[in-house]
């Protein structure tokens, strides 16, 4: 008896070791005893990952000892997760996920109230249970977002960062079911942003900095291909959150690079908040959009210093790359500057040699050059076989500039000299050929 006992006393400090449990008064004496014998034999099969021992014991707690244990649930996520890997057929696979999302709803009727994980928590997790196995489906969709609002009005900015990336993803996909209106989303973006910038405040660790930061990024490139281009409604939106969020350097750089990638950059909203981030906190950024306020403005001689000043700054290759190619087309367009344009596409490239828009550019000031180089028609004519090799190799390097190259070759490829002025200057199709002056390209003759 006193062995029992023992035992009984011993079971109970288990059960309550691993949990903020809520005690059952109603409950037998043998009802008690039968919880604790069942949650030892469920738990310590699934120490052991022995799901098969583990999942009868289990269903018994689940369904008569719902709030012995918040373990309960954590451990039924995981070994419904594990059955929903291995299952192949689909009908039962499908009960399995119910099963699964049962769980969190119980969960939320026993320990909603938890102090480290609440609701809150728990409707977010089950919206990314939801997205994770339905997200092909509209109805489980929606389900899944009405979570994730739920989530967000409870816990506000202590929503999940993972959470939140997929609220505004699982938004992006009812925004194109017209279920989700541009209005609604855009104020989804915005909180999310507000969540991620709590997130990056409190953070400490680079690693995990570098990580909100990426899934700030996405967020932007989100709302930037959404289709929302109403520059005016944003900035009425932003211009609210700038004067909140105006002393905040990393806040600040957030909402630059929605309205930049929104190309929402004409207003005054984009000017103030320019100024002031690179005040706050004079990086690599903030000196990019300092350059772009610049060429707004025209002064072309700050934006190339602001630029250079960028450039010099940035530790990302992407970034160098992107910077010396907006600063060769400045130079192009403006100063009307061939080889210095080209000497800043170039070193584009060799930040990013897998982007085509560099050669492209390359080949576009080859074509304006060609009415500059050499003495006659026919070396006029010559400069558009380099050209058209820069477009070639737009094309196979970057498969998403190939639709740009492609309507270039075809444009240039009608100037280039015919056959017959070509035998006329010695010239035979097929051989090696040498565009000089600043230009110096080598290029194989060819012919319309």
């Amino acid at each position: 008896m006193k062995r029992k006992i023992l035992f009984a006393m011993l079971m109970i400090g288990i059960v309550f070791s691993y949990s903020n449990a809520q005690v059952q008064t109603e409950q037998s004496e043998s009802d008690s005893l039968e919880c604790l014998k069942n949650f030892s034999l469920y738990s310590l099969s699934y120490k052991k990952k022995m799901y098969n021992y583990a999942i009868e014991p289990w269903r018994d707690m689940f369904t008569n000892c719902p709030s012995t244990t918040v373990r309960i649930y954590s451990d039924g996520i995981n070994m419904y997760e594990h059955y929903i890997a291995k299952e192949k057929d689909s009908v039962r696979k499908n009960e399995l996920i119910d099963t699964l999302l049962m769980i969190y709803d119980q969960r939320i009727q026993y320990f909603g109230d938890h102090a480290k994980y609440p609701e809150g928590w728990i409707l977010g997790r089950k919206g990314l249970d939801i997205v994770r196995y339905r997200r092909n489906q509209s109805e489980a969709l929606q389900d899944a977002y009405d979570c994730f609002n739920a989530s967000y009005q409870k816990l506000n900015l202590k929503m999940e960062p993972l959470v939140a990336l997929n609220w505004i993803q699982t938004a992006n996909i009812l925004r194109e079911k017209e279920k989700v209106t541009p209005d609604e989303f855009l104020e989804i973006y915005l909180n999310v942003d507000d969540v991620l910038g709590s997130c990056i405040k409190k953070e400490t660790k680079e690693s995990k900095i570098s990580m909100l930061n990426k899934i700030s990024s996405t967020c932007v490139k989100i709302l930037s291909n959404s289709g929302f281009d109403n520059c005016e409604q944003l900035e009425n939106s932003m211009s609210m959150r700038y004067e909140v969020v105006k002393d905040d350097a990393a806040a600040v750089g957030r909402i630059l690079r929605l309205l930049n990638n929104l190309e929402c950059t004409e207003g005054v909203l984009f000017a103030k908040a320019a100024e002031q981030n690179y005040r706050l906190e004079p990086s690599d950024m903030a000196a990019y959009f300092l350059a772009k306020l610049f060429v707004k403005k025209g002064d072309l001689d700050k934006a190339k210093h602001y630029y250079n000043e960028a450039i010099s700054a940035s530790v990302m290759d992407e970034n160098k790359s992107k910077w010396y190619y907006e600063l060769a087309l400045i130079t192009f367009s403006h100063d009307k500057n061939g080889p210095k344009a080209r000497e800043m596409a170039y070193k584009s490239i060799q930040f990013n040699k897998t982007w085509g828009k560099p050669y492209i550019l390359i080949g576009n000031i080859y074509a304006q050059e060609s009415k500059n180089y050499g003495s006659n028609d026919f070396e006029h004519k010559t400069v558009y076989w380099v050209a058209l090799d820069q477009y070639k190799k737009a094309k196979n390097v970057d498969p998403e500039c190939s639709s740009e190259a492609q309507k270039q070759i075809s444009l240039y490829s009608q100037y280039m000299p015919d056959q017959e002025t070509g035998f006329f200057h010695g010239i035979q199709e097929g051989q090696s050929y040498t565009v000089g002056s600043w230009i110096n390209e080598e290029t194989v003759v060819r012919y319309r």
